[in-house]
């Protein structure tokens, strides 16, 4: 297959560093040869907005900076087939083929269009890749809905420029043949080439690049000032600790959580015991979550089994740990033996473990994907085929956004990508939350919604289509942190025959857990909630075993 040759548009010099990473990208494309580079000049961020990053990057460490300043180097290769506009200074000119980005159905730079979603009080953002053909018509060829996070523009804005670098390589790859306008060549055959972008402008650089004739807004969105006070204030005064929830599975998922106890398992004093994910063995269920032991800086993998009389179980206990950072605990059978598939997205790896004694002794079996930033590994076993669905980041960005697919038709491999990935390109429920369920004669994915924060809430989602070369899903239920009472965040779901579980995150004074944490030695268990299993009390002397 010949490469189509582009022409790439930025700002600078100096260049923002994602503009520079989607070229690099490009560059890498087998698919795509990067014949023109053209910057338009500097692009410089208003004193306010410089300043409002500055104090965004100390008080939330919002990561590696998309706008930092890179040099690249020209090139003069021609015209080509296709002119990729990633410059914000200035709009494209009409009558190239051309790939340029909107933003919240506006073409402005991503800096203002997170500062007007901020402003109008959105949850999302969504960007768009459009094909602007020689003769003006406008084809979407790629969409990604991003969160918006209110306490920061800077962060939100970054990890959305991250992102976009990867998503202009794929739409350069996948944007179509005929791009030109009606009754043009294929790519790559004469009369096909688009031309080459204008000369460099003479606008001065620090005046605002131009837009869909809106008013650009304010450099400081008037929320994110008391985003800035309360984000040190809470994190001085609270703990925010990461606790799961367990009950007897009821008729609804999403209903009836809130009176929902704690009491089936003996929790230890870690500060996070998440990701819980429930497997029934020979009559027996056992509970296998992440745990983060108190002044640890990795979490491991921890198993208690559930009983069947109503006494809460023993405190998770850890079966596996490594060198990184595990979570997400996948167990699951197989071909007649148990497996693990955990997170270890920290090793940039998808890893399988085998059971050698089951529950306590685990070893690594293979690894299934490697140089991946893949989190939440989920298989599914459906049609005669292995499916491992992940979220998967693009350098810098979130992994809440893009959900991925792989297939197989054996465990070892090999696992071939979805040729549409990532499947899904949307903050709401993107993200893996749990083992697909089946509800009646469907198929149902649990996804996070990170939209506005880290376990916003969980999207359950029909799965409609499932092939090698087609996905959808829609969203058919939706389980919120209001619905658990008193939880800020919530972002797992998983079940059984009998038990169902969530993971949810709370708001805790620190003065009130170092006095539970002085107190729980003293008096036992006393400071504990009454324990309830299946609507009776449970005797807390016989509970305890004293």
């Amino acid at each position: 297959m010949p490469r189509r040759s582009l022409v790439v548009v930025l700002d600078g010099p100096p260049t923002p560093a994602w503009q520079a990473r989607a070229l690099e990208l490009l560059d890498r494309s087998p698919r795509l040869t990067v014949a023109t580079v053209r910057p338009l000049g500097p692009c410089r961020l208003p004193a306010a907005v410089r300043l409002r990053d500055r104090v965004e990057q100390r008080l939330f460490g919002a990561g590696e900076e998309a706008l930092a300043p890179v040099r690249v180097a020209a090139r003069d290769g021609g015209e080509a087939e296709l002119t990729v506009w990633l410059a914000e200074r200035t709009a494209p000119p009409d009558g190239a083929a051309t790939l340029l980005f909107r933003h919240g159905g506006r073409i402005e730079p991503a800096e203002e269009a997170v500062r007007r979603a901020l402003g109008d009080g959105a949850a999302v953002l969504d960007s768009e890749l459009l094909l602007r053909r020689a003769d003006g018509t406008d084809e979407v060829v790629e969409v990604t809905v991003s969160g918006l996070r209110p306490f920061s523009a800077t962060l939100t804005r970054d990890l959305l420029l991250w992102k976009l670098a990867a998503v202009a390589a794929r739409g350069a790859e996948r944007a179509p043949a005929r791009a030109s306008g009606v009754g043009a060549a294929r790519a790559g055959a004469p009369g096909s080439r688009a031309s080459a972008p204008p000369p460099v402008s003479s606008t001065p650089p620090d005046s605002p690049p131009p837009s869909d004739a809106a008013p650009a807004p304010p450099p400081i969105v008037p929320a994110t000032l008391g985003a800035w006070l309360r984000g040190p204030a809470t994190r001085l005064l609270c703990v925010r600790p990461w606790s799961i929830r367990l009950r007897e599975r009821g008729p609804e998922p999403t209903a009836g959580w809130a009176a929902a106890g704690d009491g089936l398992v003996c929790w230890g004093d870690s500060p996070v015991y998440a990701d819980p994910f429930l497997f029934e063995r020979d009559g027996r269920h056992h509970l296998f979550c992440e745990e983060v032991p108190a002044g640890a800086a990795r979490g491991v993998i921890s198993h208690t089994e559930l009983r069947s009389d109503g006494r809460p179980a023993e405190p998770p206990t850890p079966v596996l740990a490594a060198p990184h950072h595990l979570s997400y605990p996948f167990v699951f059978a197989y071909g007649g033996e148990l497996w693990m598939l955990p997170e270890t997205s920290a090793a940039r790896r998808v890893e399988l473990y085998r059971a050698t004694a089951f529950p306590y002794a685990w070893e690594r079996a293979a690894v299934l994907l490697d140089d991946v930033d893949a989190t939440d590994p989920t298989l599914l076993v459906h049609d005669g085929l292995l499916w491992l669905f992940a979220g998967v980041a693009a350098r810098g960005a979130s992994s809440l956004d893009e959900l991925h697919l792989w297939w197989s038709e054996r465990l070892s491999g090999p696992w071939r990508p979805h040729p549409r990935n990532p499947v899904v390109a949307d903050v709401r429920g993107a993200r893996p939350a749990g083992p697909v369920q089946r509800w009646g004669e469907r198929l149902v994915r649990p996804g996070q919604d990170g939209s506005r924060r880290y376990g916003g809430a969980l999207s359950f989602r029909a799965i409609e289509t499932l092939t090698r070369s087609d996905y959808a899903e829609r969203e058919v239920a939706r389980l919120d942190p209001a619905d658990l009472g008193d939880a800020r965040a919530i972002h797992h779901y998983s079940a059984d025959s009998r038990f169902e579980a969530v993971d949810l995150r709370r708001r805790e004074l620190r003065v009130v857990r170092r006095a539970r944490a002085v107190a729980l030695p003293l008096r036992g268990r006393s400071l504990r909630p009454p324990l309830v299993f299946a609507g009776r009390p449970v005797d807390r002397k016989g509970a305890d075993g004293r």
